[in-house]
Parts: structure tokens; sequence; C-alpha cells
């Protein structure tokens, strides 16, 4: 009986993750900036973008976020259970939910680090196999948390920087009209490079669905060739996201931002897919839509426009609670979890 309902469990956590990384294509708003400018027709521009974040999820899927997410957070020797996977997934999912019904744009990422925290302290209390200071690895989860304060801080700052430079070197030297839109013509193409490597790095640095098949591999429930299978199967739903179901929001987005520039597009997709590019090199688990936020807010100074504070203020509040929400809330379903014996 316990044998067959962990093998269950084990199913049901392939299908959430595979159905994650569908979801990340499907809330993936990355495209927007090039639809926008017209410099693609729709669907190459949605095709294009799907095998970007797909390959870049397969690709890195064998260590780096994926590792972290899965393994290298936690103390030595100790792995995680299928219930304790299980949980993580269902905390996550109900937090991000409510925060949707609130209107912001909450971090998965900070809300499946923070249900593995309020997880496995839960499991080191009660079951008493090591205790909360030997639980985690601390060196990593430290520099995940930090990651999450710097990130956002450095596509500010690069995103600034960027405008500035081009606007001091090259684009207040236009004259005329007629230079100005040659040069974002040229600033489209541009965008589409940009965008790829953004998309790529967005798949790489997304741990929500490879980082619990990866805990599966850790705990014995997947051989390696099993896992690298629903690597792949999770880059391909990744694409289907974006192409089927992610349209909807590039094309909303996209349709705000038909006044946008493309050479403010480029500057801030290129800040974001380096701050991600360097934080999915050493495993660091962070936020894009964070990134994002604060690049634009970097774009907006840069060019001496108005910043909504009071939305950002509500924002960072629903941004810094949701850590220790999705952990308070991961450790009371977990110690209900561990009440049932067959689990």
């Amino acid at each position: 009986m316990a044998s067959d309902f962990t093998q269950l469990i084990i199913v049901v956590l392939i299908i959430l993750a595979i159905g994650l990384a569908f979801s990340i294509g499907a809330n993936d708003e990355t495209l927007s900036a090039l639809v926008g400018t017209g410099a693609l027709k729709f669907k190459l521009a949605l095709l294009i973008g799907g095998i970007a974040i797909g390959s870049g999820m397969i690709i890195t899927s064998g260590g780096f976020v994926a590792k972290t997410v899965g393994s290298d957070i936690l103390g030595k020797g100790l792995t995680y259970s299928t219930s304790m996977l299980l949980t993580v997934l269902i905390s996550s999912i109900i937090w991000l939910v409510i925060g949707s019904f609130a209107g912001i744009p909450l971090s998965s990422t900070h809300s499946l680090v923070g249900s593995v925290v309020g997880v496995v302290i839960v499991y080191s209390i009660t079951q008493e196999v090591v205790s909360p200071e030997n639980a985690f690895n601390w060196d990593k989860l430290g520099s995940v948390i930090l990651s999450w304060f710097f990130s956002p801080l450095f596509g500010f700052v690069i995103t600034y920087l960027l405008f500035r430079i081009l606007a001091k070197f090259y684009l207040s030297r236009l004259k005329g009209l007629n230079q100005i839109e040659k040069a974002e013509r040229s600033f489209k193409w541009l965008l589409l490079v940009a965008i790829i490597f953004a998309e790529i790095w967005v798949g790489a640095n997304s741990g929500e669905a490879l980082g619990i098949l990866y805990g599966l591999l850790d705990n014995g429930s997947l051989a390696v060739q099993e896992y690298f299978f629903y690597a792949v199967i999770c880059g391909i739903f990744a694409f289907l996201g974006i192409y089927i179901a992610a349209r909807f929001v590039i094309r909303n987005l996209a349709s705000q931002m038909t006044d946008s520039r493309p050479s403010e597009g480029l500057i801030i997709q290129t800040s974001s897919a380096i701050i991600l590019m360097i934080a999915t090199l050493f495993g660091l688990p962070i936020s894009h839509s964070h990134v994002i936020v604060f690049c634009i807010i970097g774009m907006n100074i840069a060019q001496k426009k108005e910043v909504e504070y009071k939305y950002l203020g509500k924002m960072g509040i629903f941004w810094i609670l949701t850590f220790p929400i999705a952990a308070l809330l991961a450790g009371i379903i977990y110690f209900s979890f561990s009440t049932i014996s067959f689990i």
C-alpha cells in the first residue's frame, strides 16, 4: 500500500513538474518587446522564443539551478522525500494563486525556496533525523537569498548605465526624425538577438520544474536516464507554453508597447539576460520578474520619467512576505501530511 501510494505520488510530481514547465512558458512576457516592434510575424516570434526557452531549460538540466533547488540547498546527506516535494509544490501554488487574485506578480522562485525551507524545518523537528542547524547547506541557501536582493539592484544599475552610455555616445548624436527612425529600425534586429539570448537564460534559470525532478533523481526515485528524458519533456512543454498560451499575454502587452523604442527594449532585455546568465552559472535561482521590474525602473529614471512608487511599494511588501509565508504554509501542510502514516 505504502509503496503503491509512493509510486502514485512520484507520477503526480512528474506530471506537476511538466505542468510547471508549461506554465513557465505560458507566463513569460519576454517576447512582448519584440512583437510590439513588428520586427517579426507573431507566430514566428512565438516559435523562436519557445525554442530558445526550451533549449535553455534542457541544456542546463544537468546541474546549475536544478541541482541547487533539488539537492544543494539541503544539508549533507539529506534528500527530499516524495511527500516533501509534493508539499513544496502545493504550498508554492497556493501562495502564487493568492498573489494572482491580489494582482501582484509574485516570484515562483521565492515561493518554491520558501516552501522548501518550511518543509525541511518541520521535517527536522518532527522526524529527528537531522537537527534544524544541519538541515541546510547554509552557504548555498544564503547565497540564493542574497541573490534575490542583489539581482534586481544590478538590473537597475546596468540598465541605467547602458542607457546613459548609449544616449551619450549614439542617440544624442542622431539628427532629425529620419536618422532616429533608421537607427530604431536597426535596433529591432539587435533586439531580436537580445530576446533570444534572454529567453535561453529564462529557461535555464527556471528551477521550479527541473528542481522537483532533480529532487526525485537525488532521492533515487528517478534514474539518470529517466531524469534527462523528463527534462527534455519539460523543455518541450516550456516551448508549448509560449507557443500555445503565452500568445495572449504577449499580444496584450505588445499592443501597449507599439510606441516604445526598440533601443529601450534592447537595453532592458540585455540587462536582464546578463543577470540571469550570471545567476544561472552560479546555480542561483532568481526572480526574472523582479529583475525586469527594476530594469524598467532604471530605464525610467535614466530617461527622467515618472516611477509609480506606490505600486512598487505594494509589490515590495508582497515580495518580502513571499518567502516567510510560503515557508509557514509549507510547514503547516507538511506537518499535516506527516500525521498520515502512508505518506
